[in-house]
């Protein structure tokens, strides 16, 4: 007879170690019991940051012509750190004066990939800095994969250093007066909106030098930067190549969450000391690459070179402007209602404090329930996002005017909160 009880003893048993059940199945459910509540409704979504366009006309071309000639030609396996057709443009457009090789530029199927797939690089024992809050995956994916160490009594993991992006640091992460092996970076950061400037990634770069750490920038809203003074690369700042690997997407600023595809660069002067020995994180990677990838569909890719054409640069562009509108209208829209809010200028995302209090499950089911608008609550994105709720602006500005006329009726009352809009 089959031994379930047996067989069931070898399983991962990391993860165990999560704290905590991802958030959007709980959402999900919420909001189907509120739906089925008032069928009648119109529900805003304002939650997940996914894209509204259709693909561009340039990518929806190259993608027909690239299918007809599958039609006739075979494309079998492809490199699995990518095509130079598309290495070749994404160093022409993104780095055009750094200097990078095609070999120091890897193209994967999302930045998530390899955010995750470069921790491998470390051992076990080795300490990570974790913005909080910040995209959870970072911290679960180590987690799973044995890296975290620990639980503490204060339910903190003990191989992470947690870096606080709250009120007291701007809602920025500063370097720690700790070591860290490797450090999590998300500029601008999903949560809340804001972006590390030319001052605080100097820092950053400083403290990688200082402490040989290794920095892991997640860049994939780079395209929403308008402000002068922060970078679109950490590239951008002095002696950034020796310790900062940085990844970059297709998803948002070309609308690929459905196709999927990122790069991410690992330049050859990022080094490392094993038993005495020298060598470099680049040609760990790119073990690691030929080991776990068969790279990505050369149809996907075509798509990238089309997105990167200047007619799509052109197009996708206009569709970025969009969702930088959006934004930035739910966030100023916020203030002069009176609520404490952040973000939506150089990021799609708008990090709104919670009022009076109260926590950021029972202001989501308040939005949910008064307003039919669907937000993220700050928890899922870490212990320091409670009391925050988090608005994608991935809408179209007449979606984000309904969604600030529901709030302005529904919400400001309750808070006896003084509105500066008439």
């Amino acid at each position: 007879m089959f031994d379930l009880e047996k067989s069931m003893k070898k399983i991962n048993p990391y993860f165990f170690h999560l704290t905590h059940e991802s958030i959007f199945p709980i959402i999900e459910k919420k909001i189907l019991q509120v739906k089925s509540a008032f069928p009648e409704k119109e529900f805003l979504n304002l939650s997940i940051g996914d894209i509204i366009f259709p693909l561009a006309s340039s990518i929806q071309q190259a993608l027909m012509a690239s299918v007809k000639r599958l039609a006739i030609e075979p494309i079998g396996y492809g490199p699995t750190t990518g095509y130079n057709f598309l290495k070749e443009a994404i160093l022409t457009t993104e780095y055009p004066s750094f200097g990078f090789s095609k070999e120091e530029l890897f193209i994967s199927d999302g930045i998530i990939s390899d955010a995750i797939g470069l921790s491998e690089l470390f051992s076990q024992d080795a300490t990570i800095g974790i913005p909080n809050p910040t995209y959870p995956a970072y911290l679960d994916g180590n987690v799973i994969g044995g890296k975290s160490g620990f639980l503490s009594a204060s339910k903190d993991y003990t191989n992470i250093i947690y870096l606080p992006c709250t009120e007291d640091t701007r809602y920025l992460p500063k370097p720690p007066s700790t070591h860290c092996d490797f450090i999590y970076l998300c500029s601008p950061n999903n949560p809340t909106g804001l972006a590390l400037n030319r001052s605080e990634l100097t820092k950053w770069v400083a403290y990688a030098q200082e402490h040989k750490s290794i920095l892991i920038l997640d860049a994939a809203y780079c395209n929403f930067i308008s402000s002068p003074d922060i970078p679109k690369s950490i590239y951008e700042i002095p002696n950034a190549q020796n310790v900062a690997i940085e990844m970059k997407s297709f998803s948002k600023s070309a609308g690929f969450t459905g196709l999927r595809c990122s790069y991410t660069v690992i330049p050859k002067e990022i080094e490392y000391l094993h038993n005495g020995h020298r060598g470099s994180l680049h040609k760990l990677w790119t073990v690691r690459q030929n080991i776990k990838s068969n790279g990505i569909s050369w149809l996907t890719q075509r798509a990238a070179l089309a997105a990167l054409s200047p007619e799509g640069l052109s197009e996708t562009s206009a569709q970025v402007q969009i969702y930088q509108t959006s934004a930035k209208f739910l966030v100023e829209s916020l203030r002069n209602l009176g609520f404490n809010a952040i973000g939506g200028i150089d990021s799609p995302y708008i990090w709104w404090k919670v009022p009076n209090g109260i926590s950021s499950w029972e202001f989501f089911d308040l939005l949910l329930e008064r307003c039919q608008i669907i937000g993220i609550p700050g928890i899922g994105f870490g212990k320091y996002g409670e009391g925050y709720l988090r608005l994608s602006g991935f809408i179209d500005p007449m979606t984000a005017a309904k969604a600030i006329e529901m709030i302005k009726k529904n919400i400001v009352k309750i808070f006896s909160i003084s509105s500066h809009i008439d």
